[in-house]
């Protein structure tokens, strides 16, 4: 009897086994890949390509001749001096009109504290001739009478393209800027003769010239005026 219950047993694993391997060894349509699977571009390739579905929302557009440069706007919408600069950027691509008032920020800084330092060097390399001679002037003056003068830009609030001229070659671009500062001139004996140690708000409009199409990349500083 007891070898009789063991052949009756086998039987019924031997029978399990084969049941369990029928349904174990079939793929139901529901499993998930193995994870070299699915991260391997090429299994999933292999999927396209033997005709199963792929889904179109996992396709991602790649565009290799993307252009980067910014879109042009039209030239009707855009105040008159935007139009002319938008004009001088055609003539010489150096020219960027979005970018041209926060680059002339650069120039107003080196220029003021340039100044201020007596740097004629620096200024003559940024100054159209007659606005160097008159810096140079003021430069001199101060030196004989013993003045020093210290100029602090504490933050710049606002450089904005207010007018622009073209003529052939001949460009000139007018920038309104307002700046925070602390500007003050003391004598020998450190007494301020003129400005103050408190910070105050400075309105100009700068002027600068250039002549494009040139090897010399830089805008020349031609005039200044205050601003209310």
């Amino acid at each position: 009897m007891q070898f009789l219950d063991i052949i009756i047993l086998v039987m019924v694993a031997a029978f399990i086994f084969l049941r369990l391997r029928s349904v174990l060894g079939r793929r139901m349509g529901h499993e998930q890949q193995p994870p070299e699977e699915r991260g391997n571009p090429t299994h999933r390739r292999r999927q396209v390509k033997d005709g199963e579905e792929d889904d179109p929302d996992n396709v991602v557009p790649m565009n290799d001749t993307i252009d980067l440069a910014p879109a042009r706007p039209r030239l009707e919408d855009l105040p008159p001096a935007m139009q002319t600069l938008w004009k001088m950027h055609d003539l010489d691509h150096s020219v960027d009109p979005d970018r041209f008032a926060s680059q002339a920020e650069m120039a107003y800084e080196a220029i003021v504290v340039s100044f201020a330092k007596g740097d004629k060097n620096t200024l003559a390399d940024l100054l159209e001739k007659d606005v160097f001679e008159s810096f140079e002037g003021a430069i001199d003056a101060r030196a004989d009478a013993g003045e020093e003068m210290t100029t602090d830009i504490l933050s710049v609030l606002k450089s904005e393209v207010i007018d622009a001229n073209l003529d052939g070659k001949d460009a000139e671009i007018t920038v309104h800027f307002e700046t925070e500062m602390i500007s003050m001139t003391k004598d020998s004996e450190g007494i301020v003769v003129s400005g103050d140690p408190h910070p105050h708000i400075v309105r100009e409009d700068w002027t600068f010239k250039r002549r494009l199409r040139t090897s010399n990349p830089n805008w020349l500083l031609s005039a200044t005026r205050g601003s209310d």
